[in-house]
């Protein structure tokens, strides 16, 4: 029988949430570390600890800080030993980064603790070479990303604390960690860009929800600062610079003691800020594409097909959709309503934006993400979906149904945790869709061949 929720193992629960929401965050941080480090001795198919696309986006950071060019051809040769260095179609210097470099921007700390551990090994006698591809150099570089991660998830507690209760905003914020694609990009593969695109979104939204809905003028210009830093990271999250310049116009209607004039100014500083921060991307196009304004994803078997967007795929497919891998990620949408309670336009701006990033996504020719841990493609839009989810807890904790949200909530963590298992051991397919028995009675099968497999071990 379910108990009052301010008794018992849930009131426990509720009231070392409330009373310290980040250490509980902390802790699990600390848990994502020991998670990546007890990984890495386990073998590779490359030997290498970036992999996938993440190999392009550490390519960055050795290729510039230690060769001093952009010549990615002897990164690709070290770190991509099983495949051709023009495995995609080469730029005109022979070699190819289609990748974006913001997210190697933010390693640039960790990886310059990487190069001064290899240098302190090399000079101790050790076969420690400091080229910038070794582990020395890799493990802080992705623990930076997973540290970033977290930053991103602190960050979306403040911003749901902004409006609810601290026991709302850290389960919100827990179960967007641990119940989406989020903790697998932050444990099992770091070298990706998604944990430093999620921080980056998360300031961005932290930094315009306390200043909105009429910055100042230093404000407009932090904020496009950020918001450079976003499209920085991943192109596609560029959408999200929108979101200010709507809110501050819209407020401008209903305001008539702030001046049109001063407001369009502070617009303007907000995108020459953007545009300033990201000048590093441009000047690296010109020099790999010719053009500043020509990304990578310019061949001919890629592009965008805008009048056709797969958009019910992108939410519902088996083939890493949205909602059928993360089906936290519903309740979190469906909260969204009512976050109309704390503000009537808040929500009709973040749904927006996360419609947009849908309809971007859908029209994109790989709108599945290839190999991807679910809809690993939209979690910029995480940070915002978390105040849906906030929204939705709160309301339950009004009704004094907390038991059953804890409840659910573990069931949901539970399926993902088991869901990455089956991913990552290739229980499932990475890159096709799966069917309805892999997603359900598959994560038994799983568990009942683990088992056999370390009873066969300890015999």
């Amino acid at each position: 029988m379910i108990t009052n929720c301010h008794s018992g193992f849930w009131g426990r629960v509720r009231e070392r949430l409330e009373r310290h929401p980040l250490a509980h965050l902390a802790v699990l941080y600390l848990g994502c570390i020991v998670i990546f480090l007890v990984s890495v001795p386990l073998p590779r198919v490359d030997g290498q600890l970036v992999g996938s696309d993440g190999t392009y986006y550490y390519a960055y950071l050795p290729s510039l800080l230690i060769d001093h060019d952009l010549d990615f051809s002897n990164q690709y040769r070290r770190l991509m030993p099983q495949l051709s260095a023009n495995s995609s179609p080469p730029l005109p210097d022979g070699t190819t980064n289609k990748f974006a470099v913001g997210a190697a921007l933010l390693w640039f700390p960790f990886f310059l603790l990487g190069h001064g551990i290899a240098l302190i090994l090399n000079a101790s006698g050790f076969s420690t070479v400091p080229d910038g591809m070794g582990f020395a150099y890799q493990i802080p570089t992705l623990l930076g990303s997973i540290t970033y991660g977290f930053v991103g998830v602190v960050l979306v507690y403040r911003i749901c604390h902004r409006f609810f209760s601290p026991l709302s905003s850290a389960l919100a914020a827990i179960l967007i960690w641990l119940a989406t694609s989020l903790i697998y990009y932050m444990t099992a593969e770091p070298s990706m860009s998604h944990a430093c695109s999620f921080f980056a979104v998360a300031l961005f939204l932290e930094l315009w929800l306390r200043f909105r809905p009429l910055p100042d003028l230093r404000q407009w210009v932090l904020l496009g600062i950020t918001a450079g830093i976003v499209a920085l990271v991943r192109l596609q999250d560029a959408t999200w610079l929108v979101l200010p310049c709507m809110d501050s116009l819209l407020a401008l209607r209903k305001s008539r003691n702030v001046g049109w004039r001063r407001q369009l100014g502070g617009i303007c500083c907000f995108g020459a800020a953007a545009w300033v921060t990201f000048l590093p991307q441009m000047v690296i196009w010109q020099i790999l594409n010719g053009s500043i304004v020509r990304p990578g994803y310019v061949h001919a078997h890629e592009g965008f097909f805008w009048l056709a967007p797969k958009t019910l795929k992108v939410l519902f497919s088996l083939c890493h959709g949205l909602y059928s891998w993360h089906p936290i990620l519903l309740f979190a949408t469906a909260g969204l309503v009512l976050l109309y309670r704390k503000n009537r336009l808040l929500p009709a701006l973040l749904g927006l934006m996360f419609a947009v990033q849908i309809y971007v996504i859908g029209s994109w020719h790989a709108w599945s993400g290839g190999d991807a841990f679910g809809g690993r493609m939209l979690i910029s839009s995480l940070p915002a979906l978390a105040l849906g989810l906030a929204a939705l807890v709160d309301w339950a904790a009004e009704r004094r149904a907390m038991p059953i949200v804890v409840s659910l909530s573990l069931i949901l963590v539970v399926w993902n945790a088991l869901l990455l298992a089956q991913y990552r051991f290739r229980y499932i397919s990475q890159g096709a869709a799966v069917n309805l028995d892999d997603m359900t009675l598959g994560k038994l099968s799983m568990l009942q061949d683990i088992v056999s497999r370390i009873h066969a071990m300890l015999r």
